[in-house]
């Protein structure tokens, strides 16, 4: 029988000790919980989801990574997952919406939850905004028809009732910075070369009601002079970058309502509208309108479908045929003329006095 040698437990003892130590450093040190993370991004949403713009959201904690889901076929794929807990939909649609792509679902994730704002631009060469509820960015796709989109809905964000200050500018440029990498991500693994902007500065303000007597952002133009039941607008800083832009008009009287919602969308903000169209007719003709709700298209640079400019009255509006609704067509055709300018589009088609 071999004799134990005096020092064999000493070795044990140092390989236990270096073996919990390994595992407590893996455990517990920031190298290894990156690595960690970084693992659980690989097999999270396709790997989309960039590891720097995440990290500051989830603290590298893998098990805020949740909700993974994806969908689609040869002529289109979305999946949409929850980062630190806002909600990501990643779609790739083309230019014309095909019955073999499931593209209500993904559509239905644009613009999603009625934001604090109307959409401000991202700046930085994105073509983006945010409502500082929902993000988005498009990436066109310069090899091939379609688009890609990847939008983020923010539930956590402050009621804009309270101050805006620095903190929700940074959390909002933050969100937008995770938006644009994860579309990038998408677009280079969906083999859509896309031009990529560079760094978001940061976001201004979400624009106050104002008088309607000096709109300088996307309300410019609209003549209010005779519309004295429109007391304030409220805005956003025109851009020719937006895929959504918004100007809206209203009243206060016991509280403050919206009257008139004036909405330009571009690309895949223009196919939602006509994915939701139960007429199909609708939305699918140049323009058109009755009874103050119209809508105005046009034909944009580096999109497929044309884009459409549209103006809704609110249930605070009462439209006899007479000089509201007159008014509503005009103001529509100022508000399609200036988007469609700045955004370098073309073919802009009216609806007609007589629609």
């Amino acid at each position: 029988m071999k004799a134990i040698r005096p020092w064999t437990p000493y070795i044990v003892l140092v390989l236990i000790l270096a073996i919990g130590g390994g595992y407590g450093w893996y455990r517990m040190s920031d190298t290894a919980k990156g690595w960690r993370y970084e693992e659980s991004l690989k097999s999270f949403c396709e790997g989309l989801i960039p590891y720097e713009e995440s990290a500051g959201y989830t603290g590298l904690d893998g098990s805020r990574l949740s909700a993974d889901y994806r969908a689609g076929g040869s002529e289109g794929d979305f999946d949409s997952c929850t980062v630190a807990g806002f909600d990501l939909t990643i779609a790739r649609v083309p230019d014309s919406t095909l019955k073999s792509f499931d593209g209500n679902d993904a559509f239905d994730r644009l613009d999603e939850v009625p934001g604090d704002s109307p959409p401000i631009p991202l700046g930085g060469g994105w073509r983006g905004y945010t409502d500082l509820v929902n993000t988005a960015v498009v990436l066109n796709c310069d090899n091939k028809a379609g688009s890609v989109f990847v939008t983020a809905n923010d539930d956590d964000v402050d009621d804009l009732d309270d101050t805006y200050d620095a903190s929700d500018s940074e959390r909002a440029r933050g969100i937008a910075e995770l938006v644009a990498a994860t579309a990038v991500n998408a677009a280079e693994e969906w083999d859509c070369d896309a031009k990529a902007g560079s760094r978001i500065p940061r976001l201004p303000a979400p624009a106050e009601r104002t008088s309607p007597y000096a709109p300088k952002g996307t309300c410019a133009g609209i003549r209010l002079h005779d519309q004295e039941y429109v007391h304030w607008i409220q805005d956003a800083p025109a851009s020719g970058t937006a895929p959504l832009e918004r100007c809206v008009l209203g009243e206060t009287k016991a509280e403050a309502v919206h009257l008139f919602e004036f909405e330009a969308a571009f690309g895949p903000f223009a196919q939602r509208l006509r994915s939701d169209d139960p007429d199909v007719g609708t939305y699918r003709r140049g323009a058109g309108g009755a009874k103050g709700s119209y809508w105005a298209s046009a034909q944009c640079p580096g999109d497929g479908p044309r884009a459409l400019f549209r103006v809704d009255p609110t249930q605070y509006v009462h439209i006899d045929g007479g000089s509201v609704d007159e008014f509503a067509r005009d103001a529509l055709a100022t508000f399609a003329e200036r988007r469609a300018e700045q955004h370098g589009c073309t073919d802009l088609t009216l609806p007609p006095a007589s629609s």
